[in-house]
């Protein structure tokens, strides 16, 4: 079985289907028979993510990531969170992109130094800046196509540069998914998603993924045990539906995102419009190579007349709702300022790239003309 879209269905299923069913049942219990000589990150319990729903889902994760092992989560910020404790204490330093989601911005400005470890900021599109980290670097952070500014790094130069200097390599890729990219082909060592967004694809649940190395998802997974982070059994079965038709929701949404966002491209009412797969962008040929010149569902644009004109666009669509997330089947538009990045400091927004005048827009599976009629009608057709 080598086709990706034949993993998603059948990859990790079980050999033998429970009472012959298609789907894989919910196995709604928190605890289960104890398997002689077991210690207490393995016991048979749900909080220590094993029950068969847990199994089931990591078995199909890493099959389709490529990786040696693989961990759901509760939550995109219980797998970045857990990821990162697990890996750095007290006197150590995480070497961090400098344009990264606001939640992971917001953990790491007020959380992290909590526990006495440090934050070292880099370029990851500027290889020529990154020097040497200090002796105390253990991870290195960077996300595959930041959120929103859609940047894409030079993620193989990022790992190599990781590995070269003894930090671990984790990276970001809930924008990317495993339809587009495989990180470990890149050389990196962990690889964390919001699986809330593009890989259940239906708004309805909550849920993380960490998948990479055994050794390091095996010690994500004792800090996870302690956390209580776990994914409950009816969320798991609904990421397992999601997950099976994940290919085919990211082709249209990159679909999708391409048509609205070369529309926006030149728009009179638009000042820059950030999306890998156009010529225009910095970062094409990166998105070109490792992402086979798709750029994801999402893109962003910045529309020079401000705020009021931003939240106008974001609030006055008739398809797309005005919220958060993306990766569904409906398409998302909201102001990142507002939502993703409130909790950033706004100088530091700006430094950013994310101005409160910021439009994202999250692309679903509707037909491409369907949205790109409903921004004109808001915006107005070029002039």
């Amino acid at each position: 079985m080598n086709g990706f879209q034949s993993k998603l269905v059948h990859g990790g299923e079980p050999e033998e289907r429970v009472g012959g069913a298609i789907v894989p049942p919910i196995y709604q219990s928190a605890t289960f028979e104890q398997v002689p000589g077991s210690g207490y990150h393995d016991g048979r319990y749900i909080r220590l993510s094993n029950t068969p729903s847990h199994d089931l889902l990591h078995d199909k994760l890493s099959l389709i990531c490529g990786t040696e092992a693989a961990l759901v989560a509760s939550s995109g910020m219980a797998a970045i969170t857990s990821t990162l404790l697990a890996l750095l204490g007290s006197g150590d330093t995480v070497v961090a992109q400098d344009l990264l989601y606001g939640g992971t911005e917001s953990f790491l400005a007020s959380e992290v130094p909590r526990w006495g470890i440090e934050v070292q900021r880099i370029d990851a599109c500027d290889v020529s800046s990154w020097g040497t980290p200090p002796p105390s670097a253990r991870v290195l952070y960077c996300e595959a196509i930041t959120n929103p500014t859609c940047r894409i790094g030079d993620l193989r130069a990022l790992a190599s540069w990781a590995r070269d200097h003894g930090m671990i390599s984790v990276i970001d890729a809930t924008f990317a998914t495993p339809a587009l990219m495989r990180p470990v082909d890149l050389g990196f060592d962990l690889e964390v998603h919001s699986a809330t967004k593009a890989m259940n694809g239906h708004g309805d649940i909550a849920a993380g993924v960490i998948a990479g190395r055994e050794s390091l998802v095996h010690q994500v997974k004792h800090c996870l045990d302690h956390l209580g982070g776990h994914l409950d059994a009816n969320a798991c079965f609904l990421l397992h539906r999601g997950i099976r038709t994940l290919g085919l929701r990211v082709e249209r949404q990159c679909q999708n995102a391409f048509a609205v966002a070369s529309f926006l491209e030149g728009h009179p009412a638009v000042s820059v419009t950030h999306y890998p797969a156009l010529e225009s962008h910095p970062d094409h040929a990166r998105c070109q190579e490792w992402f086979g010149g798709k750029g994801g569902g999402v893109l962003s644009f910045d529309v020079g007349a401000g705020v009021e004109e931003a939240e106008r666009i974001a609030t006055s669509m008739k398809l797309m709702a005005t919220a958060p997330s993306l990766g569904g089947v409906e398409t998302l538009i909201i102001r990142p300022a507002s939502s993703s990045h409130a909790a950033v400091d706004p100088a530091v927004r700006l430094q950013m790239g994310v101005p409160d005048s910021l439009v994202r827009i999250a692309c679903g599976v509707e037909d491409s003309d369907d949205l790109v009629a409903d921004l004109a009608r808001v915006m107005g057709n070029r002039g």
